[in-house]
């Protein structure tokens, strides 16, 4: 999965995070396919004597799913308490991770030695500003002089840490970048083309219903032309196994953020107005269109009121069973690429003449989960030794395909292939701890070690990459460089005007969405919407566009780079 966690100028609805089995990531001075690392601290003795030290790991990502450590020899576990002399304790509440980090940091007890968070939620950046985590520069220099980080981590990527952060503190996951590339190039256009085209928010329909309907995917190109294919299935009453058929299916109780992000996106809305100044994607009048057309689908009994409320394990049950004909929004909340009839109609045209827009980033994201080790610990020299095992080519490959010989195998071309076995023991990764150390994952490494996919289904397979590049493959789609809109990262600091009316905003627009798109005929939907408009101002989303403008200007001047909007 490629994910870009960037503090973005967007307000485009609550983003809702899912977890990932990683795509895969790592660091090394030559794009070389070995699996040793040749960096000192990771090729740490394996007949040390000493007893393993056990560390306590915090975390406020309360579905990473860790199994309890085991350093049972010749599994992933035992293989890291070897390279590095420790062992973990993990600290993971499953909801308020942000607010028991903050509480952790006034009470009497050991702060943890290593934390995992979501820095645009703001805590640990404030807290390594106050001086509570190391400066990974100061600390690696300090206990592990030789580590490869010290030599080959991603200045590009290490620059916009610097920048959000005020110095570089954290590792980060899922990280991908120009500079990364030149060390690891892609095995193949494969991945070449999905990190250029890929996106996890869109359109998938079921090609089974698409033919009994008597329909093409080129009737679904335009909006008039998929409003009438999705009436026209409610129309007919098919049923699949006996079930009524689902004309429209959307992300449940997400839907105000990735299904509405993906018709903004069709129906041509922008941060930016033509004049190149921040105008908030929410007041956009093609906002409003994305909002119409889901009232518009339900007005005409495709969209039912009971799919704005399913959670993602029910929708994506829905969508296995063969009953959905369209489905709108997260591609990562659903198996459609266990079925080789799923496929996507790319961007919806727009009755309104207004161009799609795919926002691309010249400049790298800083990934996802960050990870920082606390100047309280203990075991600082352990845990240096560990960073870099960790983030070294023969960490990566141990934390992300499991042992040599049982989890995989090497091709000719020094390529790392998978066995049943292996591809079982990462489905169980919270007990096998394959693929299950997501703060490590390193998206460009594991393109490097990874041969392109032959087989069409299965997640990462050719219907996988179809349907995720098939938006910004669409002809006539504008693509433009959204990292002017990227903002610093205590702009939304918590106590800050900025976060006060940007989780207003937020609050506001899971309810009032709904309100528009149930409203019972179009005047009512008029009136919601006006009353939308009306109280976002009230909220002072004016005044939050003026301060992003601020910083849009900035960001411009600074790279050299322009952007206007394509439509209003």
């Amino acid at each position: 999965m490629k994910l870009k966690v960037l503090s973005i100028l967007a307000l485009a609805g609550t983003v809702a995070l899912t977890g990932c089995g990683a795509n895969k990531s790592g660091s090394s001075a030559e794009p070389s396919k070995e699996t040793q690392s040749s960096s000192p601290a990771a090729s740490a003795s394996s007949d040390a004597s000493a007893a393993p030290v056990d560390v306590t790991w915090f975390s406020t990502i309360g579905f990473w799913n860790p199994p309890q450590w085991d350093a049972k020899p010749g599994t992933v576990m035992g293989e890291i308490t070897k390279k590095t002399g420790l062992t973990f304790t993990y600290n993971i509440p499953a909801q308020d991770g942000q607010t028991k980090l903050s509480l952790l940091m006034v009470s009497s007890g050991d702060f943890p030695d290593i934390v995992t968070d979501l820095p645009y939620d703001g805590e640990s950046v404030k807290l390594a500003k106050s001086g509570k985590f190391w400066d990974l520069e100061e600390f690696l220099k300090k206990y592990a002089p030789d580590s490869h980080l010290l030599k080959d981590f991603p200045q590009d990527i290490k620059k916009e840490l610097i920048k959000r952060d005020g110095g570089w503190y954290a590792i980060p996951s899922h990280m991908a970048s120009d500079e990364l590339k030149k060390q690891f190039p892609p095995s193949s256009d494969y991945f070449a083309d999905n990190a250029k085209y890929g996106d996890n928010k869109g359109i998938v329909v079921n090609t089974k219903i698409l033919k009994q309907a008597g329909l093409t995917l080129d009737d679904l190109k335009t909006e008039d032309g998929l409003l009438a294919a999705l009436k026209k299935v409610k129309d007919m009453n098919l049923k699949v196994d006996g079930q009524a058929v689902i004309p429209l299916s959307v992300d449940g109780k997400n839907y105000a953020g990735s299904t509405l992000q993906f018709l903004q996106k069709t129906f041509g809305a922008m941060n930016i107005d033509k004049d190149g100044k921040f105008r908030n994607v929410l007041m956009a009048p093609e906002t409003k269109h994305a909002f119409e057309f889901l009232f518009k689908a339900k007005q005409n009994g495709a969209l039912d009121a009971s799919q704005l409320t399913l959670d993602t394990s029910a929708l994506d049950a829905q969508l296995v069973s063969g009953r959905v004909f369209a489905f709108i929004g997260n591609m990562a909340n659903v198996h459609y690429y266990d079925n080789d009839y799923f496929a996507s109609p790319g961007a919806i045209l727009s009755n309104t003449g207004a161009k799609p827009v795919y926002d691309y980033y010249s400049i790298p994201s800083t990934g996802w989960m960050q990870t920082f080790i606390s100047k309280s610990t203990k075991h600082p020299e352990q845990l240096a030794k560990w960073l870099d095992y960790m983030t070294s080519p023969e960490g990566l490959i141990l934390n992300h395909y499991g042992m040599e010989g049982v989890d995989y195998n090497k091709n000719d071309q020094g390529l790392l292939i998978e066995t049943d076995t292996g591809i079982q023991n990462r489905k169980d990764a919270s007990k096998t701890a394959v693929d299950i150390f997501w703060p490590f994952a390193n998206v460009d490494f594991f393109n490097h070690m990874d041969p392109a996919p032959t087989n069409k289904i299965g997640a990462g397979g050719l219907l996988d990459a179809e349907v995720k590049t098939a938006f910004a493959r669409t002809p006539g789609v504008v693509r433009y460089d959204a990292s002017v809109l990227t903002v610093p990262g205590d702009f939304y600091a918590p106590g800050t005007a900025n976060q006060q009316i940007n989780n207003d905003v937020q609050q506001y627009l899971q309810v009032q969405i709904s309100k528009m798109v149930l409203a019972k005929d179009e005047a009512a939907f008029n009136k919601q919407y006006d009353e939308y408009v009306a109280q976002m101002k009230k909220l002072k989303i004016e005044q939050l566009d003026a301060a992003l403008n601020e910083e849009l200007q900035k960001q411009q001047k600074e790279m050299g780079v322009t952007v206007k909007g394509v439509n209003s």
